[in-house]
């Protein structure tokens, strides 16, 4: 499924699948809520890969609803669960 959903041309990455939805939107008064994380995490397709993808494909505000409990100001730890990593991005705001 990460191969599916990747950065590989040939296949449809899952970035280009949302920027071809948000391009209908008014970016100046429309926020994006995306949800339902859990469904990708931990072993499909990580979060933090999305947003980086995403960076620079659109300018909307967008609102992540992650499953998880923040590790320092950056790290995210799936489902709190002790034996995974905490993964992060410098570029977003962490909010608890």
């Amino acid at each position: 499924m990460t191969t599916y959903l990747s950065d590989r041309r040939d296949w449809r990455p899952l970035a280009n699948l949302l920027t071809e939805q948000l391009q209908s939107l008014d970016t100046s008064t429309e926020v994006v809520f995306l949800m339902r994380a859990a469904a990708m995490a931990p072993g499909i397709y990580h979060m933090s890969k999305l947003l980086d993808q995403m960076q620079g494909k659109t300018s909307f505000t967008a609102i992540l609803f992650y499953p998880g409990s923040i590790e320092g100001t950056t790290g995210l730890r799936f489902m709190a669960l002790k034996d995974r990593d905490a993964l992060g991005n410098y570029r977003v705001k962490i909010y608890g």
